[in-house]
């Protein structure tokens, strides 16, 4: 009987002392609002193996910063063109818990939650 009350605890003690593991990546997620131009322009990123022309939106942040966006990275289900939108976003960056790979990116990916504001151009 002793011996099964030891045994049981230092079964106890040993599954409580083992290390918890650290997901590989979490999501960060934060809300911004962008100021979003009426056309789309061709640009060009570079990913794993090349370079990839694309689509991109021209995009302003609250803090008066432009950067272009890549139509696959934002997700505006409402856009036309012809039109500047105010929208609020929420972004979701990827972001490791260990060293990334050689060539490993992730770029933040973007949702339209809501449209404050539509000017015709």
């Amino acid at each position: 009987m002793k011996n099964t009350i030891f045994y049981t605890l230092i079964t106890l003690l040993f599954l409580l002392s083992c290390k918890k593991e650290k997901p590989e990546f979490e999501i960060q997620k934060s809300y911004h609002t962008f100021v979003i131009d009426g056309h789309l322009e061709e640009c060009s990123f570079r990913m794993f193996t090349g370079v990839f022309e694309t689509k991109c939106y021209r995009v302003t942040d609250e803090s008066n910063n432009t950067f272009m966006v890549a139509k696959e990275y934002l997700k505006f289900d409402t856009y036309e063109a012809g039109y500047r939108y105010t929208v609020k976003v929420l972004r979701e960056q990827k972001i490791l818990n260990r060293e990334p790979y050689q060539d490993e990116i992730y770029l933040p990916h973007y949702t339209v939650l809501e449209v404050l504001k539509k000017e015709k151009l």
